[in-house]
């Protein structure tokens, strides 16, 4: 595993807006977007649960062949480079991307001597304002204060940030001190947590749910997670949200 030195990204809706009603699906697809049975549950959940934007982890991104996301603009954070792929999180939607940036985690995991990435990006809205979208795979396999101090950094990241923002992934807070640092993490930037529907469907590691989306200067419509019959090992969570025109 390398460290990636290519930075994937396809932006071809920069004239496009959201509109000030859309939708949102957070997933961690668990490398598993390129197989026949990926492509078949997607296209499945985008008829009953049509999404404007996707914050994905754990994406797989093939140099050599079609990507199963070409029909958004997006952006990767890669966390991984192989010969043949390159892994991170995921930021698409079908408009105008601006400011796109990428971050590492400090430390690597245990184990896996792999970082993980978050990626930060700004895009227009139908009213001119500007919606920011935080796509987070928080690290894991590293003690307290690492983590701890991982979530500072992306921290320091949005907290100079003005307008609505939504933070969404995968944070790995399997354990209870994780959750209190990542509650802290919340209370620190003013963001309101995603009550969802169906909550027994999004992951859990030790009976903590570690899938979460957060929300600041933005209205929730709805929220539910979604049982996607082991396509992955986790489920994705779709929401509606409503920018105030």
């Amino acid at each position: 595993m390398f460290i990636p030195k290519q930075i994937p990204k396809k932006l071809t809706h920069q004239a496009d807006s959201l509109p000030c009603k859309f939708s949102l699906l957070v997933w961690n697809v668990h490398k598993e977007n390129q197989t026949k049975a990926f492509e078949k549950s997607f296209s499945a959940l985008m008829q009953t649960n049509p999404s404007d934007i996707l914050l994905l982890q754990e994406v797989k991104y093939p140099k050599k062949s079609t990507f199963s996301f070409n029909k958004y603009s997006f952006a990767l954070g890669a966390n991984i480079e192989t010969k043949q792929n390159i892994f991170g999180v995921l930021t698409a939607a079908k408009c105008s991307f601006h400011n796109i940036t990428i971050s590492l985690s400090t430390k690597k995991e245990l184990w896996f001597s792999s970082h993980k990435s978050f990626l930060i990006s700004q895009h227009k809205v139908c009213n001119a304002k500007t919606l920011y979208l935080a796509n987070i795979h928080a690290v894991n396999f590293v003690s307290h204060k690492a983590f701890t101090h991982e979530l500072q950094k992306i921290k320091n990241s949005l907290q100079e940030l003005e307008g609505p923002l939504i933070i969404g992934g995968d944070f790995n807070n399997w354990s209870k001190k994780r959750l209190k640092i990542l509650e802290n993490f919340q209370k620190e930037l003013g963001l309101c947590k995603l009550a969802v529907e169906e909550s027994h469907h999004v992951k859990q590691i030790f009976s903590q749910t570690i899938d979460h989306i957060y929300y600041r200067g933005i209205k929730p419509l709805k929220a539910m997670a979604v049982d996607t019959k082991k396509i992955s090992d986790h489920n994705p969570i779709y929401a509606l949200f409503e920018l105030e025109q």
